[in-house]
């Protein structure tokens, strides 16, 4: 995208530089930018991002927002293509994590990494984690139509993010195929995740 088309117009400006310091990291696969060169592709001052942002950590933060509302709307697309009560459509949740970890490499490592505003981080999840919270529904709907409605469903969701941010994680660092050069990051989800819903489960083998 080319400098123009960040052009911006009565307080546009904090997107531009979002938009801006988002391209960089595709770009370059990197989170090593300056604030000066955001600020150079939304086509104004080395100084005018100060206006919106204290610092580059400050507008990562931005960004990291940013990539979290990607995934959320991947997530919600992923979830309405399955019937809400399907086991089909929690696998496929588990599945877009991992293929939006492996296609975002870098974003998904801005997301999950302890930086200095964890502590606010942790006061409202929610704000962030919107995907998450698709998955939450998905189980709980689940839980509802094989009449299991005591079980936790956020508990239950939790399980089923661990398991794909581990296989995720293992993955972006060539590490998930160390010691069983066969095995596939959605295969591993889909056989564990069946596994953690026949516990839970336990008169249907899924």
């Amino acid at each position: 995208m080319s400098a123009s088309s960040h052009s911006y117009h009565h307080g546009n400006l904090r997107n531009a530089l979002i938009i801006a310091a988002a391209e960089l990291i595709e770009r370059d696969g990197t989170l090593d930018f300056s604030i000066s060169e955001a600020a150079a592709i939304a086509g104004v001052s080395a100084a005018a991002p100060y206006r919106h942002f204290a610092d580059k950590e400050d507008l990562l933060g931005a960004v990291r927002q940013l990539a979290f509302m990607g995934l959320g709307n991947v997530a919600k697309q992923t979830a309405d293509q399955h019937p809400v009560t399907s086991i089909e459509g929690i696998l496929a949740m588990g599945h877009v994590y991992l293929k939006y970890a492996r296609e975002k490499r870098v974003f998904f490592s801005l997301m999950w990494e302890a930086r200095a505003d964890i502590d606010e981080r942790r006061e409202n999840p929610q704000t962030e984690h919107n995907g998450f919270m698709i998955l939450v529904d998905r189980v709980s709907a689940f839980c509802q139509a094989h009449g299991t409605p005591q079980i936790n469903p956020t508990q239950l969701a939790t399980s089923l993010w661990s398991l794909s941010h581990g296989i995720a994680t293992l993955e972006a660092n060539q590490l998930l195929d160390i010691f069983d050069r066969t095995v596939t990051a959605e295969s591993i989800f889909d056989d564990s995740a069946k596994r953690i819903l026949a516990s839970v489960f336990a008169s249907r083998p899924w």
